[in-house]
This record gives structure tokens, C-alpha cells and sequence, in this order.
């Protein structure tokens, strides 16, 4: 990839990259840490089946894990999808909640964590919306540039 190109994909794919990292940090703390992430982020009553919340947290740490690595080699093999993935991430997300509203499921626990993927969210929206606009101004430049080279 060109310089030209490795500029264009710079801000997308780093945040990509930094969100593979704590990724990692999430499924670390999701699966080895288990029960302290259950009782410090999620507010889990650990009370009433136990193994199971422990289970399927786990499991969803061991998502973050492929999730972290993936962002990762995207971040550094695949820049120019950085921008696709950073989308796709909130989209996801909101099926998600549609796909648990549907089937009736409702949250009790406190889950603290939702507050840090707000920002983790946030994050991902803003670095498209900031990309899309970057890429415009750049298109404008090459526009301009384009039209003092004719006239």
C-alpha cells in the first residue's frame, strides 16, 4: 500500500487497532478474571446460578479475545476495511438489542460495563463520521487541484 493510501486509512485503522487492545484487556478480564468482572462490571447476583453467568461471561470473553484479534490484523493487513469494521461494530451492537428486546430479554443487574461500551461505541461512530469527512476533504483538494491544472 501506497503513502497515499497508508494517510487515507491512518485515523480508522489505528482506533481499530487501540479497540483490538482492549479487546484483548476485555477478554482477559472476561475470561481469566471472571468472577471479579462479574461482581465488579456486571453486578451479577452470583447467587442464583452461578456457573452458568460464570460460563457465559466467559464465553463472551473468549469473543473479545477473536474480536481483539481480529480488529488487530484488520488494523494492520487490511486498513482500507478499518472504516467498514468500525460500522459495522454499533450495527451490531443495535441488532443485538433488537435481537434481545425480541425475544424478551431484560436486564436486572446493574452492568456497569454498559457505560464503557457507550464510549466504545461512541468511539467507533465518530471515527466513521470523522473518516467520511476526511475523505471528502481530500476529494475536494484532488477536485481543486484537478481544475487549476485544466484553466
Amino acid at each position: 500500500m501506497n503513502n497515499n493510501a497508508n494517510s487515507r486509512y491512518a485515523l480508522p485503522s489505528n482506533v481499530l487497532l487501540i479497540l483490538g487492545l482492549v479487546d484483548l484487556v476485555r477478554g482477559i478480564l472476561h475470561t481469566f478474571f471472571v468472577v471479579w468482572a462479574a461482581k465488579t462490571f456486571a453486578k451479577l447476583d452470583l447467587s442464583v446460578a452461578r456457573q452458568d453467568q460464570l460460563t457465559l461471561l466467559g464465553a463472551f470473553g473468549i469473543s473479545n479475545l477473536l474480536t481483539g484479534l481480529i480488529y488487530i490484523l484488520i488494523s494492520r493487513k487490511a486498513k482500507s476495511l478499518s472504516t467498514y469494521v468500525l460500522l459495522m461494530i454499533p450495527c451490531a451492537y443495535a441488532l443485538g438489542k433488537v435481537g434481545l428486546k425480541t425475544s424478551g430479554v431484560t436486564a436486572h443487574a446493574a452492568f456497569f460495563g454498559k457505560y464503557f461500551m457507550f464510549g466504545y461505541l461512541g468511539v467507533c461512530l465518530v471515527t466513521v463520521a470523522l473518516s467520511i469527512l476526511l475523505q471528502r476533504n481530500r476529494h475536494d483538494v484532488k477536485l481543486v487541484e484537478h481544475e487549476r491544472k485544466q484553466g
